[in-house]
């Protein structure tokens, strides 16, 4: 699909830089063209492009008066680049906290704009994903609190832990009432015999279990509750919690016992059988008639639980009573670690600005390695942690985890001239990679996590730490996967605590017969030709 570009200059030099650099790729751009910022908002709304390039020269009021533009069209997510002289003056700060996404300088327009414009058009497609996801999520904790259904978590020991708005409404009194009447322990609460039996299924027999029972309210409003308990296991197969799904069904409930006197009434009659038979007729299809509406009941607990946890997860929760852990026999695991980060934190006025360069780079290094179908795992402190082959198995991870790695390593280096040469603190990296065997899955009891766990891991971190800032330390194991395709320095030795002696290697770039630059770290297409037999 065609990507339309659109650029806003009046230097014709430039617009025919942008021009050139984009015929020469093959990714189908195309262009338009704007002298000035007069007419935006009608080529936005006319051409509606795929990206915006504004001239830096064009003055820092034009450029916010774009930025300002972008965010007041609806549902407008359009990523724009700043294009700057070599020269930065000391405006450049001031268009970057107005909100625009990149800035490129002239002289690497022909090289890298290409690229730079595929990265910020696959962040605004991932960020309206996002924006969706919380749409829907408000929707479901919307209608779940509209519904009135209550939802509670109860622990192992049998301690509410957690309701929503819902248990409010059905029971008509806070949780801490609640409690003082039947006491902080729902197992050892005196509770009538149907609902602790069906406590004592789900908790030790690990049953699902659908109970109904009877609640009157501080004003003595009858209420009819239907509850379903579903039990809950840690990826050991060891009991953790019940979630409580809960319904009111007292119209449900009157209609039956409405029904019921219908019933009996009609039977005392037998003088107008024909018009009895008839009256027992109407009675048996309003009786089916609550019977799918109490299926239907059923349906939306179950619904509502598919909203809490994964589909994955719920699906096999519902199934086996817990999540099983897989084993992948080979992935490529891989640490980045940031250099002196107790200094760099001193070197900031404040922690704020800190934490929000740290966010910075750990949100790039997601997006290389998301698009190398990389799973990220977690960050630790200054650490990053991913992983190549899981959670959908391949055999291109060893290629993969380098590429993003080098890719990172690149990206952290060439902000860090810029940094020097702005006396700004210097961020430096360090990557350590290891091919190996692993176990991953879920754990957690009242927050779920996706994780791995194996030898693997540990000389991953230990490659790491022993690795040299600005470049990629990979082990044996990674390097015999791939020493075909990468030129590596000669083998170091590393003492690893607590694992011994490891051969590791240092990536310098790609093969040049397999690379697109000079400097080796673009793919060229006998590369992803090879890459794609994978």
């Amino acid at each position: 699909m065609s990507k339309l570009v659109l650029t806003i200059s009046n230097n014709k030099s430039l617009q025919n830089s942008i021009r050139n650099a984009l015929v020469q790729e093959q990714n189908g751009f195309c262009t338009h063209e704007l002298n000035s910022t007069q007419k935006l908002i009608e080529s936005l709304k006319r051409i509606k492009p795929s990206i915006v390039i504004v001239d830096f020269e064009l003055g820092v009021q034009a450029v916010i008066g774009t930025v300002c533009t972008l965010n007041s069209l609806n549902g407008s997510m359009i990523p724009l680049i700043v294009a700057f002289p070599e020269v930065m003056n000391s405006e450049i700060g001031t268009i970057i906290n107005a909100g625009i996404d990149d800035f490129i300088n002239f002289e690497s327009i022909p090289s890298l704009l290409p690229q730079r414009i595929n990265i910020c058009i696959y962040r605004s497609i991932e960020l309206t994903k996002h924006v969706e996801r919380s749409k829907q999520f408000s929707n479901i904790s919307l209608a779940a609190s509209q519904a009135g259904s209550s939802l509670l978590i109860i622990d192992k020991s049998g301690s509410i832990v957690w309701v929503n708005e819902g248990f409010e409404m059905l029971y008509e009194c806070k949780l801490d009432d609640f409690r003082k009447k039947f006491g902080e322990n729902v197992f050892e609460s005196h509770l009538n015999p149907r609902t602790a039996e069906s406590m004592r299924k789900c908790a030790q027999d690990g049953e699902y279990v659908v109970y109904e029972s009877l609640w009157f309210t501080k004003s003595n409003k009858r209420k009819n509750i239907q509850t379903s308990l579903t039990p809950i296991y840690n990826s050991n197969g060891e009991f953790s919690k019940i979630i409580a799904i809960e319904t009111d069904i007292t119209d449900l409930k009157m209609a039956e016992e409405a029904l019921s006197e219908k019933h009996d009434n009609l039977l005392t009659t037998m003088e107008h059988l024909e018009d009895a038979n008839h009256l027992l007729d109407e009675q048996r299809k309003e009786i089916e008639k609550q019977k799918v509406n109490l299926e239907e009941e059923k349906n939306k607990s179950e619904t509502l639980l598919l909203n809490i946890l994964p589909e994955v997860v719920a699906h096999q929760l519902k199934k086996k009573g817990f999540v099983k852990p897989k084993k992948y026999n080979e992935v490529s695991v891989m640490f980045a670690d940031f250099v002196g980060f107790t200094s760099l934190l001193g070197a900031y006025d404040n922690i704020e600005e800190f934490l929000s360069v740290l966010s910075f780079y750990f949100e790039t290094f997601e997006e290389i390695t998301t698009k190398r179908y990389i799973e990220k795992i977690k960050t630790i402190g200054d650490c990053y942690m991913c992983v190549g082959g899981v959670p959908q198995a391949n055999k291109s991870h060893p290629l993969d985890t380098i590429l993003a790695a080098l890719e990172i390593q690149k990206f952290v280096e060439e902000k860090a001239k810029i940094d020097e040469a702005n006396k700004k603190p210097v961020w430096r990296l360090r990557i350590g990679i290891h091919t190996g065997s692993v176990m991953a899955g879920v754990i957690g009891k009242k927050k779920f996590a996706y994780d791995i766990w194996g030898n693997a891991v540990n000389i991953a971190s230990r490659v790491e730490s022993n690795g040299t800032p600005g470049m990629v330390r990979v082990s044996e194991s990674t390097y015999e996967k791939v020493k075909d395709f990468f030129d590596f320095g000669k083998l170091i030795e590393i003492d690893a605590k607590n694992i011994g002696l490891l051969n590791t290697f240092i990536v310098n770039r790609i093969l040049p017969e397999f690379s697109e630059d000079e400097d080796g770290y673009i793919p060229n297409a006998a590369f992803r030709k090879a890459l794609a037999r994978y």
